[in-house]
């Protein structure tokens, strides 16, 4: 906290605010040492001394001594108890020092000698604000601002204030009055825009950057908050419009680069948002993001030799991150070759040893490939070494009920899945399941239930639910349910068998 308060005191003391500070006050008998008819006058030596004393204080002061310069002030003090500069000087030193106490008794002297001072107000309110005390720190900026309505020192505090409390409008009213005061500021255009953006007032934030920018055509930090502010505003090309422009200024500019690849990938032009990223391969060579990026294009368009290539195109360049290995096993996961996704899978365990996701992954891939004995063993080690781990308790615990194993456990491990993501329909469903073979129907039909609710068109929820009713005998319901999934899955020849069954039952 120290030197957050000689900050403070640098900026508040020594360096004025764009030539808005506060004019230097000096001692009245300063002028009046140099008539020599003064020497002669009874006071002149109290004079004398109080403002040697006074200037030792600020030589020390310069030096950053502070304690020093506090012993100086405190004797000019003794000589002369009514000087108010004095007082705010030793103030601020005590603020420095963080003895706030002193230091709010001398500034409120400071102010009793010189009610029109600006400076006091302005340290006090700091105090308070250090202290968490907001309310009384506005206070005190409001009396400054009553000495002084444009003093752009104390406006620029007091927006702070506000934004450490969160009263971002009342910090934007502030912003505007410095803006009337201190025009064509670039940078308080900026934070004016910010503050317009979080209120959610898009309209005024693109207005104000805008002028930012006419301010300081190469106000980066500027440009890109604008091309932010189209992209929420959903002027997708304007955003890429305003980011070209940024690659213009500066053509290394990363996240440019990467808000035009989304922005193009959006409007459905992946082959330009496959530009972008291959930009950013050369940008950062050692960056497994665009690979990843590009990855995602060729995979969710279900082009998966490209999706290959691009990958192995990373591990050939020295890329070879344990994220791309996964890629590859998810890859080989959706083309159904189990073999090479446990390969790939044991790569990035091997490279990432306490990745739980990728020991998941590997896990499920051996199950896929029919080793489910190693399945469960690596299942059991990941959740006793990650209990909260919610993919591999409903995996492990449902591969359980499957095989009739240990139902309580099987209930026990789902159960735990369940509670930990609530929202999760495949974990009720499998809780549901697990209820079940346990015998334990009611608890089936409201698990089952929810995650029919959760995932209406999943054929196999549907199909456990319909199971459960029609072991209850309930054979509209099971009909209901069974023919909901064979519509969600009408190549599955066992639910057909299901719904036969049922309905020969009700003729």
């Amino acid at each position: 906290m120290r030197h957050l308060f000689a900050a403070v005191f640098c900026l508040v003391i020594c360096i004025p605010f764009a030539g808005a500070a506060e004019k230097e006050t000096t001692f009245d008998f300063t002028t009046k040492l140099i008539d020599a008819d003064r020497t002669k006058a009874p006071e002149f030596k109290n004079d004398s001394n109080a403002l040697a004393h006074y200037m030792m204080g600020t030589v020390y002061d310069n030096l950053a001594d502070t304690s020093q310069a506090i012993e100086e002030y405190e004797k000019a003090l003794s000589y002369r108890d009514d000087l108010s500069d004095v007082y705010l000087k030793l103030g601020a030193d005590f603020l420095i020092q963080n003895k706030l106490p002193q230091a709010k008794e001398a500034l409120n002297k400071a102010i009793e000698l010189d009610p029109g001072s600006v400076q006091p107000y302005l340290l006090l309110a700091l105090i308070h604000t250090a202290k968490g005390e907001y309310a009384d720190a506005e206070r005190r900026y409001e009396e400054a601002l009553k000495q002084n309505p444009d003093n752009l020192k104390v406006l620029a505090f007091l927006s702070d204030l506000f934004i450490a409390e969160q009263k971002l409008d009342k910090a934007a009213e502030v912003y505007e009055k410095i803006l009337r005061v201190r025009t064509g500021d670039a940078f308080l255009y900026f934070n004016l825009g910010l503050l317009y953006s979080k209120l959610n007032l898009m309209d005024k934030a693109e207005a104000t950057l805008e002028k930012a920018i006419e301010v300081d055509t190469e106000y980066i930090e500027a440009q890109m908050l604008l091309g932010l502010i189209y992209e929420i505003e959903g002027k997708f090309t304007k955003a890429i419009n305003q980011y070209e422009r940024v690659t213009e200024l500066v053509p290394l500019n990363k996240e440019a680069h990467i808000r035009m690849g989304q922005l193009y990938y959006k409007l459905g032009d992946s082959e330009r948002a496959i530009e972008q990223n291959r930009i950013l391969m050369q940008l950062d060579v050692d960056s497994v993001e665009p690979y990843l990026r590009i990855f995602s294009i060729y995979a969710a368009e279900r082009r998966f030799d490209k999706a290959e290539e691009v990958l192995k195109e990373a591990l050939r360049k020295g890329v070879s991150d344990a994220v791309i290995y996964a890629s590859l096993g998810y890859l080989a996961v959706l083309e159904r070759k189990n073999k090479e996704a446990v390969q790939y899978y044991a790569v990035a365990v091997e490279k990432e040893p306490e990745n739980n996701t990728f020991r998941f992954y590997l896990a499920a891939a051996l199950d896929r490939l029919g080793k489910r004995k190693e399945a469960i063993e690596r299942l059991e080690e990941i959740v006793a070494q990650a209990p909260d781990f919610p993919e591999a308790l409903n995996y492990l615990g449902y591969i359980y009920v499957e095989e009739g194993m240990d139902l309580d456990r099987a209930i026990t491990l789902t159960k735990k899945a369940a509670s930990l993501d609530p929202n999760n329909g495949a974990y009720a469903d499998s809780l549901g399941w697990a209820y079940y073979k346990k015998g334990m129907l009611e608890e089936a039909v409201q698990e089952l239930k929810k995650a029919a609710e959760l995932l209406p068109r999943d054929a196999i929820v549907r199909e456990h639910l319909g199971d459960v009713y029609f072991t209850l005998n309930d054979y509209d319901k099971a009909e209901e349910e069974w023919e909901a999934s064979f519509k969600s899955n009408p190549d599955s020849k066992r639910v057909k068998k299901k719904l036969d069954k049922v309905r020969k039952i009700k003729r």
